[in-house]
């Protein structure tokens, strides 16, 4: 079996705003993420600033906290098994690559099953707030996106099929790139809301409020 995947890497951001992981992909050139974070147990610090009336019936305290569970519960769990599938792929990617086989065993083992998870957690958060309902669907958006390029990546081994590579390679950019936003905008709505947003730092609880 020939190999298909390149040397190239791209630095994945996680949903959670953790460590990035590097997985090798078959790039002509380098897409950076900016910096390389630390592991699965870093996360973001949010902070509760302020609280007052609200119009709709609930208080900015009841928003922050359900901004908080969002980002501190929710989609931590979405990018606890990302972080496992990630790591998964690093495993035999770019100087751990050894040949299309053992791609293609991690990817059907460990891999998409890691990822398949984290898709399904994501498409079970129930948004508390309207304002957290955008975010609830870009992030399903996101999760599904890169579940497609292991997908595409699967089929391309299978195949042989270089084309369906660069497919694969598409998905993941197009991934890094809605999660970029997702993050620029969801700083923007936690703010509104009074709450510090900020990435790759420990994690608080609402319990800590």
């Amino acid at each position: 079996m020939k190999k298909l995947l390149g040397l190239s890497v791209i630095t994945v951001v996680l949903l959670s705003g953790c460590g990035e992981v590097q997985i090798s992909i078959n790039k002509g050139q380098e897409v950076d993420a900016g910096e390389t974070g630390s592991d699965k147990e870093d996360n973001e610090k949010v902070e509760l600033m302020n609280d007052g009336p609200d119009s709709e019936g609930m208080t900015d305290a009841d928003k922050q906290k359900a901004i908080l569970q969002f980002i501190n519960e929710d989609i931590y769990k979405v990018a606890e098994y990302e972080v496992v599938a990630f790591q998964s792929l690093a495993s035999v990617s770019g100087v751990n690559y050894t040949d299309d086989s053992t791609v293609y065993n991690e990817l059907t083992s460990n891999t998409i099953p890691a990822y398949g998870k984290a898709l399904e957690e994501a498409k079970g958060i129930e948004a508390e707030i309207p304002e957290l309902e955008e975010m609830t669907e870009r992030i399903v958006i996101a999760t599904q996106t890169f579940y497609d390029a292991l997908l595409l990546e699967k089929k391309a081994i299978e195949n042989q099929d270089e084309a369906l590579i660069n497919e694969s390679n598409a998905k993941i950019e197009e991934y890094y790139n809605l999660v970029e936003a997702y993050h620029s905008d969801m700083k923007l709505l936690a703010e509104q809301y009074d709450v510090t947003y900020e990435l790759n730092e420990q994690k608080q609880s609402v319990e800590e409020l």
